[in-house]
């Protein structure tokens, strides 16, 4: 007998023997036919997908027996995709696309290596039915990023909201005394430049704009020459007029010189015998151009460009794909793969002891998922000779599931916009806490510890009130360390972008560490011994080491001005740190004496960065709506907006903003609703009471160990605003070679640009 009649006799008795109740999947069932559920693999790995007749999840034939062995099921109906290239045309890539064969046919387990074809005699007509019933299927992936909303956005976004130009409404407009307008050939009035042209549309005017040299933008400034001499401040760009819009600017906005928007751009140019339907595009706009000269360096340094960067693949060395804007998660994976307590946790161990049916919508399991197929190198290919810009190199893997599940619920995380990594790798360690303390009560709860606690440490603030000489110590847990960067100390020295000199301001990170644990003054601080106000001081130090410290640089802030907006500056990192100098106990020190607590100090917060957080509250403090809605508008929950309100006494929108940024508090927390609130620990006598982060559940740790560190690897930021742009990892190996990760292209670093990061991974030195 040979293989096919024995698979098919096996499949009868199967079929006659067990009550399998098989039935095809309704529209709300998910199919799990994109890829297994154990791996990456896919239809077109080698052998295919078999997604079951029974529960519809699809597994790889690596991982079929294990599978069978926790569901029973064994029918299977087997996806194999390939690329069939004809011999003229191999490489051809639309050729390729157009040659995707698709083979289906029925398996069995355990003779699943041979193919049955999917016919009537198969199962009395039932099976062929609900294989084609799963054929028809949308399948999971599609169906789940439709009911979750997750779209693909576009990488660079902007991110930035026009306001009506004050002027638009009642623009005053005189007849245009030069020559007819018309919708090409345009020139400045003054200096005859015919690329960055602006139209009065006040008096019909076209005159240059800015010179911008890096973005390689000529100009020398006659449209705001010509408003100077005017008065009239509204103008459009020439050649970025569509869709009833355009590029405008008011030079006299109270926000300085912002985009705007003129809902009657249609009636203002007509004024002058305009058609805004017959303008065509042919110019960037002042935002792209914007979006180019922040990336213009940073891009070329960031991703190593031009260095002709050689493709790297191997284990650990595998790329991620970006699935529209999801390069954040993308380079927090990477670096948190180089941590072995993760990678021992969320190993293939976990992954087998979950059962199928858990496996699509459990977070460890999806993490255990990822992590596995990055550490395997199964998913990674290198091609000899290939280059990172030609996209030889590593393949890649899907975090289509990880991105959902990890996210669900989440007012941010669950969509498909961009998102600031650091604020997701706190939300990872809050899953993986919580995780962690809903399992604490079983058995193996205790078989493996939270790899949180490789991150987690304690930092110690000093309060001494200057009236009575008495001090407090506040111990707090946190994960990441971030830091202030103290522009006023920049130094500007020299680089070439692009052929051009250009002057960048720069600061050691030894100045950002000075800036977090300097002393801070507090005036007006009531004395809880004397009853007197006078001055306080307070300084911040490490109380532990982590394993692992992860430091933030605040390279984001707001102003009044250009609202969110991007520190531009270089930070000398080193390769070795030393934050010995940083440590205390918490302790009472010979000499001092304890400063007791009282009721206007619980709503004392320690300071986590080198600002203050102590403010004298009224007794009936509450958050200012209109400063709440704003915050609410911008993307803050409601209880860090109106802890930022409540912080700032309400003093303006400003101030709540940069609150919100300078803090490292759990914003996730309930807002104090008056002074006094027990929400907020109390130290007792000397040493406080810790404050932990609120959200995280579970047994935790705080290991401690020397203060010396090496750099491990670090994440940088493309872009103006951290809701937009682009993510990029670089990690350094055990062999000390340095690679970078840039979602799916992964390889071999030559000059990491490590003064342009925005979260860096140090691990503790071994000495």
């Amino acid at each position: 007998m040979d293989e096919a009649a024995a698979a098919h006799k096996f499949l009868q008795k199967y079929l006659s023997e067990e009550a399998t109740n098989l039935r095809g999947p309704n529209q709300a069932e998910l199919v799990y036919k994109d890829e297994c559920i154990y791996c990456f693999d896919t239809p077109y790995s080698t052998g295919g997908l078999f997604v079951s007749l029974h529960t519809f999840f699809g597994v790889c034939g690596r991982h079929i027996e294990l599978f069978v062995e926790k569901s029973s099921s064994r029918i299977f109906l087997n996806i194999h995709k390939f690329v069939k290239l004809s011999a003229d045309e191999p490489g051809d890539k639309i050729q390729q696309q157009q040659q995707i064969k698709t083979d289906y046919s029925l398996r069995v387990f355990p003779l699943h290596s041979v193919p049955l074809p999917i016919t009537d005699e198969c199962g009395a007509g039932a099976i062929p039915q609900i294989c084609a019933e799963i054929i028809a299927h949308a399948g999971a992936e599609v169906q789940q990023q439709i009911d979750s909303g997750i779209g693909v956005q576009p990488p660079w976004d902007g991110g930035k909201k026009r306001r009506i130009a004050k002027a638009a409404s009642h623009l005053v407009q005189l007849t245009c005394a030069g020559p007819p307008i018309g919708y090409s050939d345009w020139e400045c009035a003054r200096c005859g430049l015919k690329e960055n042209l602006w139209l009065n549309l006040s008096d019909g005017v076209i005159a240059c704009g800015l010179y911008a040299p890096i973005a390689g933008i000529k100009g020398v400034g006659h449209a705001k020459a010509h408003f100077e001499a005017t008065g009239f401040p509204l103008v459009v760009k020439l050649g970025t007029i569509q869709n009833d819009d355009g590029d405008l600017y008011s030079f006299n906005e109270d926000s300085g010189l912002m985009p705007v928007r003129d809902p009657w751009l249609d009636d203002h140019l007509a004024h002058f015998g305009l058609d805004i339907n017959r303008f065509c595009k042919t110019e960037k706009t002042s935002l792209e151009i914007e979006l180019e000269t922040y990336s213009k360096y940073e891009f070329s340094a960031i991703q190593e460009e031009g260095l002709g960067l050689v493709s790297a693949g191997g284990p650990g060395l595998t790329g991620l794909a970006n699935l529209g804007s999801s390069c954040y998660i993308n380079s927090a994976l990477q670096v948190l793969c180089v941590v072995p307590d993760f990678v021992r946790v969320f190993a293939d161990e976990l992954l087998r002891q979950k059962h199928p049916s858990e496996i699509s919508e459990d977070f460890g399991a999806q993490l255990a998922k990822i992590f596995v197929a990055m550490k395997s190198g199964h998913y990674s290919r290198e091609q000899s000779g290939g280059t990172a810009a030609n996209g030889g190199g590593a393949g890649a893997i899907r975090p289509a599931q990880f991105r959902r599940v990890a996210g669900r619920h989440h007012h941010e995380f669950s969509t498909g916009r961009q998102q600031d990594v650091e604020e997701y790798v706190r939300f990872l360690f809050d899953k993986v806490d919580n995780a962690f303390g809903s399992c604490s009560s079983s058995a193996d709860a205790g078989a493996a510890q939270n790899p949180v606690d490789a991150f987690r440490f304690r930092l110690v603030t000093r309060l001494r009130d200057e009236l009575s000489q008495c001090v407090r110590y506040t111990p707090r847990t946190d994960t990441i360390l971030s830091l202030p960067i103290p522009m006023h100390l920049c130094t500007e020295s020299d680089t070439v972008v692009n052929g051009l000199t250009v002057s960048r301001k720069c600061v050691p990170l030894e100045q950002c560490l000075a800036a977090a644990f300097g002393e801070e003054i507090i005036d007006d601080y009531l004395s809880p011994v004397l009853k007197r106000k006078g001055r306080a001081t307070e300084q911040q130090r490490m109380g532990t080491f982590p394993d692992f410290l992860l430091l933030q640089l605040r390279r984001f802030t707001f102003d009044g001005v250009r609202g969110m907006h991007k520190l531009d500056v270089d930070v000398h990192i080193p390769d070795e740190l030393d934050m010995c100098a940083f440590f205390s106990t918490g302790e009472l020190q010979p000499g001092e004496k304890s400063l007791p607590a009282d009721e206007d100090d619980k709503m004392h917060s320690p300071s986590t960065g080198g600002q203050n957080q102590q403010r004298r509250l009224g007794p009936h403090v509450e958050p200012n709506e209109a400063i709440v809605a704003k915050l609410l508008s911008m993307g803050f929950t409601e209880n860090a907006a109106k802890k930022a309100a409540i912080f700032t006494k309400n003093e303006s929108l400003e101030l709540a903003i940069n609150w919100l940024l300078q803090h490292d508090i759990d914003l996730n927390d309930a807002a104090p609703s008056a002074p006094g609130s027990a929400q907020q620990q109390q130290p007792q006598n000397g040493a406080g009471g810790e404050q932990k982060n609120v959200g995280t559940t579970g047994p935790q740790q705080i290991r401690h160990g020397n203060g010396h560190y090496q750099l491990r690897a670090f994440i940088s930021h493309i872009g103006p605003s951290p809701h937009s742009g682009h993510y990029v990892a670089h990690v350094k190996a055990d062999n000390g070679q340095w690679h970078i990760f840039n979602d799916e292209k992964v390889a071999k670093s030559q000059h990491p640009p490590k003064s342009l990061g925005y979260l860096y991974l140090f691990q503790r030195a071994t000495r």
